[in-house]
């Protein structure tokens, strides 16, 4: 390889970089992409040659003036490397993707230097070891994906400092601990994705800060103990999904706050008590998935409100009284699961003549007459 110098020079040739003299910056960044192409593309040709005027390079995007390489865009370019910790000399760049390749390694802390960096999307590989408390630093992210991995460790709490956060990805790595209650500083945060993981504990009561959070989704973890009142003052919120847990306790009637959610999946946790009468006031829920707890009762006729609803799963719970005729005015119900809870009775004939629904299942209940079956 040669030194840093003898890149600078190739840059500087007058076609890489068309006039070093006015973007000495620019004949570095150059420089610096030429000495980590190789350990970033491992088996796969990327065209950055200082023959090639930069711009044209694969994923480059050059901008600013003086120019300066500002965004490194390289999703789904099958590159089999790593990630060089030199891209950190790149200093104003705003955007790293890396999403959708099959790196391997850690990520290196040093990007935790790339101050100006507001997208960091390094999802959908193969990468190892934890998550750097350095990227805490970049104060300018809005958005980190590092979903689809096999990083370890814990959440660092340094991520709560990333202020002008939006997006924040870890779904699908091996990440075990506890959810860091810092994360409730994160004001501006629209998406929270944890799921797939290996947390535990509970949720921490912070998160109710989160004013601007539209999903939450902790799916499939190891979380423990009650669904914290405080999600019900998530009054942005449009997803909340907990399902695959251990969590315990009521569901919280705060949740009737929540009047844009349009999904709540609290399935396969270890909830108890009866389904919220407030819940009806969520008139713009589309699926609820409450499946696979301990909840007891009837299913109140506060639901009755739910119009928009397109998928009630209510199966495998302690459910009693009668199946309700007014589930069959629902206009978009598609999806009706009722099955091993204590229902008894006969089925309402409104539902079995629902137009639209597709899914009717009713088995392993008490009731009488002919059991209808979609």
């Amino acid at each position: 390889m040669p030194s840093r110098d003898e890149l600078i020079r190739q840059c500087s040739n007058g076609v890489a970089v068309p006039d070093p003299q006015a973007t000495p910056g620019l004949a570095r960044d150059c420089a610096v992409l030429l000495a980590v192409r190789d350990t970033l593309a491992g088996e796969t040709a990327l065209n950055w040659d200082a023959d090639r005027f930069i711009d044209d390079w694969y994923g480059v995007v050059v901008g600013g003036w003086p120019w300066r390489v500002i965004e490194l865009d390289l999703a789904s370019y099958e590159l089999t490397g790593v990630i060089p910790a030199g891209l950190a000399e790149l200093i104003d760049l705003r955007v790293l993707n890396l999403w959708n390749n099959k790196l391997t390694g850690s990520i290196p802390t040093e990007l935790g230097a790339l101050v100006n960096l507001k997208e960091l999307s390094l999802g959908n590989n193969r990468l190892t070891g934890s998550i750097p408390p350095v990227l805490g630093d970049l104060s300018n992210l809005e958005l980190l994906a590092l979903c689809c991995n096999a990083l370890t460790g814990t959440i660092p709490p340094e991520l709560g400092a990333l202020a002008r956060l939006e997006g924040l990805y870890l779904w699908d790595n091996r990440l075990a601990g506890t959810i860091p209650p810092e994360l409730g500083a994160l004001r501006v945060l629209v998406d929270l994705s944890l799921e797939g993981n290996q947390l535990t504990g509970p949720i921490p009561s912070e998160l109710g800060g989160l004013a601007n959070l539209r999903r939450m989704d902790f799916c499939c973890n190891e979380l423990t103990g009650a669904i914290p009142r405080e999600l019900g003052t998530l009054v942005e919120l449009e997803g909340l999904y907990l399902l695959g847990n251990q969590l315990s306790g009521l569901i919280p009637p705060e949740l009737a706050a929540l009047t844009r959610l349009e999904d709540l999946n609290l399935g396969s946790n270890r909830l108890v008590g009866t389904i919220p009468p407030d819940l009806g006031a969520l008139t713009r829920l589309r699926t609820l998935n409450l499946s696979d707890n301990a909840l007891t009762g009837s299913i109140p006729l506060e639901l009755s409100a739910l119009s928009d609803l397109h998928s009630l799963v209510l199966a495998s719970n302690q459910l009693t009284g009668s199946i309700p005729s007014w589930l069959g005015s629902l206009p978009g119900l598609h999806v009706v699961d009722l099955h091993d809870n204590r229902f008894t009775g006969r089925v309402p004939s409104e539902l079995d003549r629902h137009e639209n629904l597709q899914v009717l299942n009713l088995r392993d209940n008490q009731l009488t007459g002919e059991i209808p079956h979609r």
